[in-house]
């Protein structure tokens, strides 16, 4: 295994659940201890216990007497708790029932002669420590990973790219339904895009494909055999940290398995724990989300095709309309610039308080209505507050300018953020697994 928990640490730490699937929580820890339990019964006793005791004399001696009385009292009280046992203590208790079905772990705990961190610079000095590396845990072979294996890693999670394009163009096409008129959308175009999004969704059916990038470790190749090695190990800005291609956890979902928004958990790309087990034991450069695509693909349906189509399809099928509505101060902004613009042209100097005035009246007239001519009426506020004489051509060649540019800035507004990575410059290796559960 590689990197040992650190005692009981792991248990005595709180943590919130993302995404944990019972069905896999229940069957690994039924295959590791057999029975599971449903319920946890604690009894609690209470006793308590009183002796008295009494003796008596004549006065002087002349006689005695005494007498000895026992009063012996017990009081004994029972009371039972019974919990049930929920997924999360299960999970739990399958997360510590054994260090050793870890092969990764994100507590590490050093060893007295291990390879010490950022020591390694080349591939030479990997080589020379190879045995040292693979004893103390701090190098796998993945030729030595079977399919189950557990593995827990820190990534910085989100959805894959076909989800992402999904859901996101999804919203904006539920948004126009109804209203293509008032977007000015093609009907037929957009009946086009709203069936590519039926096929690729169904095609899913219900599983959220996702991504992680490894905090922590990356993936080498050593003699044409894949091996994963821990950052800290390698010294930065080396030949070895060159050599180095970032490790990416990839795999399906359940979407009723999630306790969380999935826009919050998959859009942001954030760090996570993820507990997973390993699905194919190779590290692959490409992945293929969609299950059945294989299938597809014999029919000669190119499901790829269809997913980077999307973009340019609802692009199409909008017309270049749909996009996020700008706000005042978006459109301020814009105005600005385009009153700066048509300055420098004309060279002239408006007066810097009547062109924030003019920028502020434009700014609300085009956030209040969309059609081309409050447009040109909007622009023409400014035109007066810089030069009333100024040449038609030149304003409408600087106001489309401007437009193409706010419109720019929305669509990219709709765009999917894309995961980070720990290094810009690394290839990607990836490793599909099957996620049991996520956390932080």
């Amino acid at each position: 295994m590689i990197f040992r928990r650190r005692g009981r640490q792991w248990a005595k730490q709180r943590r919130e659940f993302v995404y944990l699937d019972e069905v896999s929580v229940t069957s690994l820890i039924a295959s590791r201890d057999g029975a599971i339990k449903e319920t946890v019964k604690e009894t609690l006793t209470r006793s308590s216990e009183s002796e008295r005791k009494a003796s008596a004399a004549g006065p002087l001696g002349s006689f005695k007497f005494s007498a000895e009385a026992r009063v012996k009292n017990t009081d004994t009280s029972a009371k039972e708790v019974v919990r049930k046992a929920v997924i999360q203590s299960t999970f739990r208790d399958l997360r510590t029932g054994g260090e050793e079905e870890l092969l990764t772990s994100v507590h590490r705990k050093r060893r007295r002669y291990e390879v010490a961190e950022f020591s390694l610079r080349t591939k030479q000095d990997l080589l020379r420590n190879c045995k040292k590396l693979r004893r103390h845990g701090q190098l796998l072979r993945i030729g030595d990973v079977k399919r189950g294996d557990v593995l827990e890693l820190e990534v910085i999670l989100s959805a894959d790219r076909t989800y992402q394009l999904v859901s996101a163009i999804s919203s904006v096409v539920d948004i126009v339904k109804g209203r293509e008129a008032f977007f000015g959308v093609d009907k037929t175009q957009y009946d086009r895009v709203v069936s590519m999004l039926e096929v690729i969704d169904g095609l899913l059916v219900g599983l959220v494909p996702i991504r992680g990038i490894s905090k922590q470790f990356a993936a080498l190749d050593l003699d044409g055999e894949d091996y994963l090695i821990h950052r800290d190990l390698v010294t930065p800005n080396s030949d070895l940290s060159r050599q180095l291609c970032t490790l990416e956890v990839v795999g399906v979902t359940s979407f009723s398995s999630y306790s969380r928004d999935l826009r919050r958990v998959l859009f942001a790309d954030e760090s996570y724990t993820t507990y997973a087990r390993v699905e194919s034991a190779t590290l692959n450069d490409a992945w293929q989300p969609v299950k059945l695509a294989n299938v597809l693909e014999k029919m000669s349906i190119n499901v790829d095709e269809m997913v980077n189509a999307l973009p340019s399809g609802l692009s199409a099928a909008a017309g270049g309309s749909v996009t996020v509505t700008p706000s005042i101060a978006d459109w301020d902004d814009a105005v600005t610039r385009f009153g700066k613009d048509l300055a420098a042209e004309c060279g002239v100097a408006p007066d810097a308080a009547a062109l924030r005035a003019a920028a502020a009246q434009a700014a609300i007239a085009l956030s209040a209505d969309e059609s081309l001519e409050s447009r040109r009426a909007a622009f023409d506020v400014m035109v007066m507050a810089v030069e009333p004489q100024a040449d038609r051509e030149i304003v409408r060649r600087i106001r489309d300018s401007i437009l193409e540019e706010v419109a720019a800035r929305a669509a990219a507004s709709l765009t999917p953020p894309t995961s980070t990575t720990p290094g810009p410059e690394e290839s990607s290796r990836k490793l599909e697994v099957e996620f049991v559960a996520i956390y932080w």
